[in-house]
């Protein structure tokens, strides 16, 4: 027989139970109590951050002080006494998993951490006065991290991918994305700006980025676009939505001295329109793939290009 996990060490558990708190949390919200948000979003984010952890190995999420934790994670019971890592460990091993969450994620956790401990364990009131705006952006952020290193997305762990999903948890999600877009937006610029802090420097890349060319063939269509994190020479990746017909010329046809045929077929004018569906920036890095996060960083959402060709005419039907 297979030895089983303990649930307070096993992913799936941790995942589910994430998933109950931040769905308390966006009730909260709802209800404009931003103190239980916030008390919910820190409690859901630990719990995710561990969920991520025991996908690697369970064992990473027990307290390596405690050995009966440490036999619970490879499946042997011994004890019903479990302890987990501290979240400042948990936010240090998370790091290691993905590069993508960095020192300032890190940092960012920890003290939302801290904060839920004040709230929870002492006569503070650490997120009295907080607003949401104060921390949320960062929060979706790290989540949105967290969640890519087990293969999920916001609108997983929060429902909303589900048909049958509430009005509004759907619109909540999409609030949160919101944040995600900003937040990596913010976070473009600010290691553009990190990187080029002299501002003659910084302008001469992004007029150099005009130069610069896309070799992705996978979109139906391309553009360009200014980067809304560091203003840079941007591209848009686009999937075709229409096509029109805006002019015709006849074409001619003549011959030479020699009887030789020569002219110009028949063309035609076309005008063709795309939705955006991705833009890349080649020199911050920015990506933001399908319309809503388009959308949410306000980018444009569509383009369109022409082109001439020759016009293609239909064998004529005949009943013989």
């Amino acid at each position: 027989m297979k030895p089983t996990t303990n649930p307070a060490l096993e992913r799936d558990a941790l995942y589910a139970k994430s998933q109950l708190y931040i769905r308390r949390g966006l009730r909260a919200h709802a209800d404009e109590d931003t103190e239980e948000y916030q008390l919910w979003a820190s409690l859901a984010l630990e719990l995710l951050g561990k969920a991520a952890l025991s996908r690697v190995h369970p064992a990473l999420v027990a307290d390596p002080t405690h050995y009966q934790s440490l036999f619970a994670a490879c499946g042997r019971q011994l004890s019903p006494d479990i302890k987990t890592i501290t979240a400042k460990t948990l936010f240090e091993r998370l790091s290691h998993i993905e590069k993508a969450f960095d020192l300032r994620h890190q940092k960012f956790c920890e003290q939302m951490a801290l904060r839920r401990n004040a709230e929870l364990h002492s006569g503070e009131s650490p997120f009295s006065g907080m607003t949401a705006e104060a921390w949320e952006k960062e929060f979706w952020g790290a989540v949105e991290t967290v969640l890519a290193m087990q293969d999920e997305t916001l609108e997983s762990w929060l429902g909303a991918e589900d048909s049958k999903a509430p009005a509004k948890i759907i619109e909540q999600a999409e609030e949160a994305l919101q944040w995600v877009v900003k937040h990596r937006v913010s976070r473009c610029k600010e290691d553009f700006e990190k990187k080029y802090q002299d501002p003659k420097r910084r302008q001469e890349t992004i007029e150099e980025s005009k130069m610069l060319t896309w070799n992705d063939h996978t979109w139906d269509g391309r553009d360009r676009a200014k980067c809304p994190a560091c203003l840079a020479s941007g591209f848009l990746g686009g999937t075709l939505w229409n096509e029109e017909v805006i002019d015709t010329e006849p074409g001619y046809t003549d011959y030479g001295p020699d009887g030789e045929e020569y002219g110009e077929p028949p063309s035609e004018i076309v005008e063709k329109s795309f939705t955006v569906e991705a833009f890349v920036c080649p020199v911050c890095g920015l990506h933001l793939y399908g319309t809503k996060e388009i959308v949410a960083a306000e980018v444009q959402e569509e383009f369109s290009t022409r082109e001439a060709r020759e016009r293609e005419f239909e064998e004529e039907y005949g009943n013989d």
